[in-house]
């Protein structure tokens, strides 16, 4: 009997809306979300296919055609707000051509907003919440002709018109439960293009190790995983890592976790699994200024770690205390600190236009960048996802300028991008001024551009270099 076919699809994000004046350096990277529901699917004896469309938006007649290829039983789509436009019209394509096939969506912006989404009537239904479970029921129910969508936890779908939102599925607590991302199914690790400042080698492997967090920055979308940290054990990271390496090809390890770092035995654990079976491949990771100690940074650099990238966010510590960061400015000092007396690269990550900012506070910010010494920063614009509570306060207060997301990016291209939010006190030119003008300052400073000079050790790292280079040069400020 033929097997029951499911097609993943990942929406195409072109490189300058990601990223916008900084487009050339932009990250490329696979999305792992849906590579975790196809192992699963692969695993209770589903024929899966994947279709991410990696670095632009993919021609809808390439999407098509790939579908009459497959044949697919069922379809899925994951979509964050930047690319939920193209999800749409992808939707919308899918079911003109193939309309007896159901359609499903998942994702940030879903989970953040169902509502809106169904409201195309595009999408036979959504999940909310981790996609794994859930989305196999579907299949498995689909699959054997019981499907009734009253029955499934954890999704939204339209009944006579009407938005029906079930019971939510609980976080799955055993991460281990779920198999390895379905990474055969995905264009080879070469295919993908990380920004030039956080790797040292290529291609890159990225994982994803845990789960959940705990902290309430009103800037950031926990829709999905939700706020109970979890994680995979010591023993299916390392197992992972030997895979990407041996399998795929991986020459470094990036993890993505939000705070790699939150468990820190577990962190130990790791490092100490990476000693034992003698891996050696650089690696770098996420984490938050209050969850390092010297000892843990020493650990993990003998393990290969070589950079650190910390939300320090800003150098104001009134900023800090409206994001809700739970640090300081003193504690972001320690965390840099320690780091650099370790020999780590950080790469840090500030943020600009929350409410209450002004110039004086963003003069702080990268005057504090500087005064640190970091190896990378990025400025951004804050981004309010349908999903972050800044988004709720903003929207209470009617000050969304607008809810074009084809617009909604932190990176801003100075001259098209229309911000959806501009603090009091500040207007759109000067808050784009200010991200143009705080990397113009921080990279192009003589002892900056020595240092980096004399860090150069091969010749990828001069290619890399020139990518940032040009990128930085062509930054120009809005007239």
């Amino acid at each position: 009997m033929e097997k029951y076919k499911v097609l993943l699809v990942s929406p195409g994000l072109s490189t300058k809306k990601q990223a916008g004046s900084l487009k050339g350096i932009a990250n490329v990277l696979p999305t792992l979300g849906i590579g975790y529901i196809a192992s699963i699917l692969e695993r209770e004896g589903f024929d899966v296919s994947i279709l991410d469309c990696i670095g632009k938006p993919m021609e809808l007649d390439v999407i098509l055609s790939k579908c009459r290829n497959v044949k697919a039983n069922l379809i899925g789509v994951t979509a964050t707000v930047l690319t939920i436009n193209t999800a749409y019209e992808i939707g919308r394509n899918l079911k003109e051509v193939f309309p007896q096939v159901p359609l499903v969506i998942g994702g940030a912006q879903f989970c953040a907003d169902p509502k809106e989404t169904l409201e195309k009537n595009i999408f036979d239904m959504g999940i909310i919440g981790e996609g794994e479970e859930t989305f196999l029921e579907i299949a498995t129910a689909l699959r054997s002709g019981c499907f009734s969508p009253e029955n499934i936890r954890g999704i939204a779908y339209k009944r006579d018109g009407k938005l029906v939102q079930n019971e939510p599925r609980p976080y799955i607590l055993d991460l281990d439960a779920i198999p390895f991302p379905a990474r055969h199914l995905y264009p080879p690790l070469s295919a993908y293009k990380p920004v030039p400042a956080s790797y040292i080698r290529k291609p890159v492997g990225l994982m994803i190790t845990s789960r959940g967090c705990p902290y309430q920055c009103i800037f950031c979308d926990r829709a999905v995983f939700g706020n109970k940290f979890r994680a995979h054990s010591p023993k299916y990271v390392v197992d992972e890592i030997e895979l990407l390496i041996n399998k795929f090809g991986a020459k470094e390890i990036r993890f993505m976790d939000d705070t790699f770092t939150m468990n820190t035995e577990r962190v130990y654990a790791i490092c100490n699994e990476i000693f034992k079976r003698k891996i050696k491949v650089p690696w770098t990771c996420n984490t938050r200024v209050d969850r390092v100690t010297l000892n843990l940074l020493k650990t993990m650099k003998r393990a290969g770690c070589w950079q650190v990238i910390y939300g320090l966010e800003s150098g104001d510590d009134n900023m800090l205390c409206a994001m809700k960061k739970g640090v300081t400015v003193g504690d972001n000092e320690r965390a840099v600190s320690l780091a650099r007396k370790t020999g780590l690269n950080v790469r840090a990550t500030f943020v600009f236009g929350m409410p209450g900012e002004t110039l004086s506070s963003i003069r702080k910010t990268v005057d504090f960048a500087k005064k640190a010494k970091l190896d990378v920063v990025n400025f951004f614009t804050v981004m309010l996802y349908p999903g972050n509570e800044l988004y709720k306060i903003a929207k209470q207060k009617g000050k969304v300028l607008h809810s074009n997301y084809e617009q909604y990016t932190s990176m801003i291209d100075v001259e098209e991008t229309d911000l959806h939010y501009i603090p009091e006190g500040m207007t759109e030119k000067q808050l784009k001024n200010a991200i143009v003008d705080a990397h113009r300052s921080y990279y192009f400073r003589l002892p900056f551009l020595i240092r980096e000079i004399l860090n150069i050790r091969s010749i990828d790292d001069i290619s890399r270099y020139w990518s940032a280079f040009n990128a930085l040069v062509s930054l120009r400020k809005k007239r």
